[in-house]
């Protein structure tokens, strides 16, 4: 059994080499996080953009079947009408349709999903290869000039449009 000094009823604890990890470990991550850059994840190449659908109001979008195309606003009971559109043009191969949307168009993205699961699922059926539809989704901003940049920076030379 251990005894004690009378003027000293602690044990003498030797907590020094401990304490001197603990805050060597906690110096080492306060350098590490300081001087840890934020990286910024690349995301590769831009996903080009063959047919464009815009949304800015809810239950009601517009079409551009190309980038020199007019637009055609459509509704969300248009749908089919709209896939039946995309669907008569003759160009063959893989065509990315791009679903440009702002935060006031959530219901209006989940019907057009559907759709186009409907949609793909009729080509398919019918067995039609001659053009196979790529669906992406495009935030845009609630600033008032966001869809003219996103129609420039698509017809722009350097821009997204095409494979």
């Amino acid at each position: 059994m251990r005894r004690f000094a009378a003027d000293n009823p602690v044990p003498n604890l030797n907590l020094l080499p401990f304490l001197d990890l603990v805050f060597a470990v906690i110096g080492i991550l306060i350098v590490v996080f300081a001087l840890q850059e934020a990286a910024t994840r690349a995301s590769g190449r831009q996903l080009a953009i063959d047919d464009l659908v815009i949304c800015v109001a809810e239950n009601e979008v517009t079409l551009y079947a190309g980038p020199a195309a007019a637009p055609m606003p459509y509704g969300a009971r248009q749908f089919p009408a709209l896939f039946a559109a995309l669907a008569e043009r003759p160009e063959a191969g893989i065509r990315n349709l791009v679903f440009a949307l702002t935060g006031d168009c959530f219901e209006t993205r989940r019907r057009f999903e559907e759709e186009f699961a409907r949609f793909t699922a009729l080509l398919h059926d019918r067995g039609e290869r001659r053009a196979v539809f790529r669906l992406a989704y495009q935030p845009l901003s609630a600033q008032p000039d966001a869809v003219e940049r996103l129609l420039a920076a698509w017809r722009s030379p350097e821009g997204g449009h095409g494979r």
